[in-house]
């Protein structure tokens, strides 16, 4: 069975901020976040953007025993796929069910580059 590297980043950053990157497969037109990392037997896979925004589906609040809490959510996309991720609200605000959000760059603790999601300025929830 042939396997190949999927080419195309989950991310791309341009003039407007950060698009999240889903994939189409192009025989069934199935969505998929993140785009998956290998295709098998001549699967082909589009790169689809997730578009500028989502809603806020639900979140939760992690405490960790020696780190500082942070927020996880799922967002919904109008392509119709939900996407988790970090939560990035800004210092003494909090999310809330409904939120529109828009992804932001945000390094894990380890540096690694990755995407959060912040909310979006100007947005009504």
């Amino acid at each position: 069975m042939e396997i190949t590297k999927y080419p195309e980043p989950h991310v791309r950053n341009d003039a407007n901020g950060m698009t999240l990157l889903g994939a189409r497969y192009r025989d069934t037109g199935g969505l998929r976040f993140p785009p998956p990392e290998f295709l098998q037997a001549g699967e082909v896979a589009e790169p689809v953007s997730m578009g500028a925004s989502g809603r806020l589906y639900t979140f939760t609040t992690v405490h960790p025993a020696k780190a500082p809490a942070y927020a996880l959510g799922m967002v919904d996309f109008d392509n119709g796929l939900r996407v988790f991720g970090r939560l990035a609200w800004p210092e003494g605000a909090g999310p809330a069910i409904g939120d529109v959000v828009h992804a932001v760059a945000f390094a894990l603790p380890d540096g690694t580059p990755d995407y959060a999601f912040a909310p979006l300025k100007g947005a009504a929830a």
